[in-house]
C-alpha cells in the first residue's frame, strides 16, 4: 500500500460474503459466531476481499463480546480468546498474501457495545410510550 495514497479501500459486507459461502448467519452472535463454529470461512472471506483491491480486512468482532459469546455458551477465557482468534483469523488471510501483496493491513472491528448492554437491561416502557431506566440506574440530568 502506497502510504502516501489518500484513500484506502476496506472490506465491507461480511455478513453477505459469509451468507454467499452458505453460512448460517443467525442468533445473537451473528458473524462472530462463525470463529468459533466455522473459522475457515471467515479466513475465506478475507481472502475473497484482499482479492478483489480490500487493502484492509476488518475482523469478525462487530457483535463479539466477552459477555455475548458467554452468553452463547462459551466460558470466559474460552470466550477471550475467541474475541483475539478473530484478530488471528484476519491476520491469517493477511500473512498468506504478504509476498505478493505486501502491507495489507488488519483493523478491528467494534460494534454497537450499547446494543449489547440494552439487551442486558429491561427497559419500562410508561403509558406516555417514553422509556424510563430501571431504578438502580441513575436518570440522566436534563
Amino acid at each position: 500500500m502506497d502510504e502516501t495514497s489518500a484513500v484506502v479501500v476496506l472490506d465491507g459486507g461480511l455478513s453477505t460474503v459469509l451468507e454467499q459461502q452458505g453460512a448460517n448467519l443467525t442468533g445473537a452472535l451473528w458473524t462472530a459466531r462463525l470463529v468459533g463454529e466455522e473459522p475457515a470461512r471467515i479466513v475465506e472471506a478475507h481472502r475473497a476481499f484482499y482479492a478483489a483491491g480490500a487493502q484492509v480486512a476488518t475482523t469478525s468482532t462487530y457483535q463479539a463480546t466477552v459477555e455475548g459469546f458467554v452468553a452463547g455458551g462459551y466460558d470466559e477465557h474460552t470466550a477471550r480468546q475467541l474475541v483475539v482468534r478473530s484478530v488471528t483469523l484476519a491476520q491469517e488471510a493477511r500473512d498468506e498474501l504478504a509476498d505478493t501483496s505486501p502491507g495489507l493491513l488488519v483493523a478491528a472491528s467494534v460494534g454497537p457495545y450499547g446494543a449489547f448492554l440494552a439487551a442486558c437491561v429491561t427497559v419500562q416502557v410508561t403509558a406516555d410510550a417514553s422509556a424510563s431506566p430501571p431504578p438502580s440506574t441513575p436518570t440522566p440530568s436534563r
